[in-house]
């Protein structure tokens, strides 16, 4: 089974390598083809799609960012069907469709959509790495699963299994594979190395934690707004670089060690404390950042000391009310996943109480 690399010009048909099979009674062609032919025959039907997730396809976007930046990734097949277009010749092992044709995605617009927005993004410069960049996204292998005869009704069925019984690759587990990202290496060495806190304190895998301290995608989030002082890494101009990795390095560590011994004893009882929420410590990061920025020689176990070890982390702190964050009046806890605008209050309220304790005017 090979790229779909042939269009025969005098016949106007595009041509792809498959091999022909049976699912539940239908006729289907699993193939494997390039992005920019999919985008060629691709048809949405919105009688049996959902409408489009732009954070999804953001999230898809990230992952072939990762691919971009020189690491394998991996795509399930996309499912498509063809409503009688197209046939398939058993004898040469060819699937071949009309140029004018299309066939209806049932499983992976949000992965094709995501190609589509990086390819138009590249299409527009001209610096050769990008050109680089785009011959990638234009001649990614995608593999396809091509349904001859659908009724309506069950290219609806098949959309609506295939869509309850999936699941996506979390952020967690994306950042333990990255390679060529010094913050990814920087996180894995931390885990791995902490003088005072074991690996099995940090979850690997899944995308959240009850249990465990943070995952290693709040590590890396961490990680960046402590030292770069950015909320959101993503497109963000990071000035990490092997000369100052270890100083980096040494930042996050001495974070954790400070974070494990200024913050309440039953902290891990999220039932009772917010302080391990990922946009918390993304907080407390940034008030350390932020404090560094007025003082290069800071010590960060003054703010720590001053006001991090002085906060209510209780869900009954109602000065977090005061500042618009969200409570919910069921559950007794607050909410904060409201976007980044949690990330600085946390940090304006950990300044305003270190500024109170000491009587230090400070200009951030």
């Amino acid at each position: 089974m090979g790229l779909l690399d042939i269009v025969d010009g005098h016949s106007n048909y595009v041509t792809m390598y498959g091999v022909q099979g049976n699912q539940l009674g239908h006729e289907v062609i699993s193939a494997q083809c390039t992005v920019d032919y999919v985008l060629k025959f691709l048809e949405v039907d919105r009688s049996v799609q959902r409408d489009m997730i732009e954070i999804q396809v953001s999230n898809i976007s990230k992952y072939i960012q990762y691919g971009l930046d020189g690491n394998d990734i991996y795509f399930p097949p996309l499912i498509f069907s063809a409503r009688g277009r197209g046939e398939f010749n058993a004898e040469n092992s060819q699937f071949r469709i009309k140029t004018e044709d299309t066939m209806v995605i049932l499983d992976g617009q949000h992965r094709i959509r995501a190609f589509e927005v990086l390819k138009k993004r590249l299409e527009s410069r001209r610096d050769p790495e990008d050109q680089k960049k785009l011959n990638y996204i234009k001649n990614f292998p995608l593999s396809i699963q091509i349904f001859k005869d659908l009724t309506i009704e069950q290219e609806r069925q098949l959309f609506t299994d295939v869509n309850t019984k999936s699941s996506k690759v979390s952020n967690t587990l994306l950042i333990m594979y990255k390679e060529n990202d010094l913050y990814g290496k920087l996180v894995k060495d931390i885990i791995d190395n902490h003088p005072s806190i074991s690996p099995d304190k940090f979850e690997i895998r899944a995308k959240s934690t009850t249990t465990k301290l943070m995952t290693a995608a709040t590590l890396y989030n961490i990680a960046i707004t402590l030292n770069d002082g950015i909320i959101i890494s993503q497109n963000a101009k990071l000035t990490i670089d092997e000369k100052n990795y270890n100083v980096y390095k040494k930042n996050v560590e001495d974070f954790l060690t400070l974070l494990m011994k200024y913050a309440p004893d039953q902290s891990l009882d999220r039932s009772k404390y917010f302080i391990l929420n990922p946009k918390v410590l993304q907080g407390i990061a940034k008030a350390v950042y932020l404090l560094k920025c007025e003082n290069a020689d800071f010590d960060m176990e003054n703010l720590f000391q001053k006001s991090v070890h002085l906060f209510d982390w209780s869900q009954k702190n109602k000065e977090l009310k005061q500042v618009g964050i969200p409570f919910n009046t069921n559950t007794k806890k607050y909410r904060f996943s409201v976007g980044t605008r949690v990330i600085t209050q946390i940090s304006q309220l950990l300044l305003k109480k270190y500024s109170k304790k000491t009587g230090n005017v400070l200009n951030v």
